[in-house]
């Protein structure tokens, strides 16, 4: 879901303060109240009384070197979000079914707030090591199983994704509006979206959508592996043929769910 699409309602200066603090504790892998400060230009004051709300509610924690990082809690937290994702059961299932047909990496994204978030990920016996994690959020345009998702989002959907910038994550990542949008129809015309080196050099992938029976997009599977491996060939047969399975697969059992 779009955040544009629910207006701008008035929001609370001290929460978004505490959210800025959390993601400086991810970005930096912990910090002290100093170098928070002064990398998020606040006062030492507001970032302690912060620090302390947050330790007091187990969500940082303090180690001896008067760093803070963030606490486990927020593990708990991810279980949550996942449960509602309602084909998630089914999904890994299949991810990890792909990931040891293919030998390489599997991962299933779904869209939220109009970018892509890996929700998990499986490594094959030759699988690529990655920056992907689970709960990694990236763009669409540049990726196959964004690709894949953004072919069936709305298309005013597609248009504030495409006002918001198309970043190029390499030379062959699509920048250009009209290119993608030709893209995208061709990615609903075959099913299948392929990402050719265009988030990361030497990457290859293939991905297809996840449609569930009230004909909206839950989110994208694919296959991802070294364009030495994965030739042209391979993407468009064997591997495409592996996805196009388990998508069809999650979408037949997801009408029970």
């Amino acid at each position: 879901m779009s955040k544009e699409s629910e207006g701008s309602p008035k929001t609370i200066n001290a929460i978004d303060t505490t959210f800025r603090i959390l993601e400086a504790l991810g970005d930096l892998d912990g910090a002290g109240v100093t170098e928070l400060a002064n990398h998020l230009g606040l006062t030492k004051g507001t970032v302690h009384n912060h620090l302390s709300t947050l330790r007091q509610r187990d969500y940082v924690v303090k180690d001896d070197q008067d760093q803070y990082h963030l606490g486990l809690l927020f593990l708990d937290l991810a279980h949550h979000t996942k449960s509602r994702i309602r084909v998630f059961p089914l999904v890994k299932s299949e991810v990890d079914t792909l990931a040891e047909k293919s030998g390489e990496l599997a991962l299933f994204t779904v869209e939220e707030h109009d970018k892509g978030v890996c929700l998990y990920r499986e490594h094959g016996e030759n699988a690529v090591q990655t920056e992907l994690y689970e709960g990694r959020r990236s763009g669409l345009h540049h990726s196959a199983v964004g690709k894949a998702i953004m072919a069936h989002l709305p298309e005013e959907r597609v248009d504030e994704i495409i006002a918001d910038g198309l970043s190029a994550e390499t030379p062959n990542t699509i920048t250009d509006p009209a290119e993608l949008r030709e893209e995208l129809e061709a990615i609903r015309e075959r099913g299948l979206a392929f990402n050719r080196e265009e988030t990361i050099p030497g990457l290859v992938g293939v991905g297809a959508p996840i449609m569930v029976p009230s004909g909206d997009v839950a989110g994208a599977i694919s296959i991802i592996g070294p364009a030495k491996r994965l030739d042209e060939d391979s993407l468009q047969n064997e591997m495409a043929e592996l996805v196009m399975r388990s998508a069809n697969i999650i979408e037949i059992n997801a009408t029970t769910v």
